[in-house]
């Protein structure tokens, strides 16, 4: 994984934002609070990371862009987020 990878490397859910960002951070205080390992890539500090995303995307996009296990959300809400955990556990 490219970036700063919180708890380890390989889990199924990246959240791809910037320190500066109160949703960015919102989101990872979510999964914090869930138990929900995750790697988070800091777009900043990674801008070969985003201009791949938006190559990915075909456009640019608004942060953060969270996966889950397959699944891209573009600046999620909280709700949102369990949402897309609860499918992903379900699947």
């Amino acid at each position: 994984m490219i970036g700063y990878t919180h708890r380890h490397a390989g889990a199924p859910v990246v959240v791809y934002g910037n320190r500066w960002c109160g949703i960015t951070q919102l989101i990872r205080r979510t999964l914090d609070r869930a138990g929900v390992t995750y790697d988070y890539v800091d777009l900043d500090a990674n801008p070969d990371v985003e201009h791949r995303l938006r190559w990915m995307v075909g456009r640019g996009f608004r942060q953060p862009l969270v996966y889950v296990a397959g699944r891209w959300l573009e600046q999620p809400t909280p709700a949102d987020l369990r949402r897309a955990l609860m499918l992903a556990r379900a699947a």
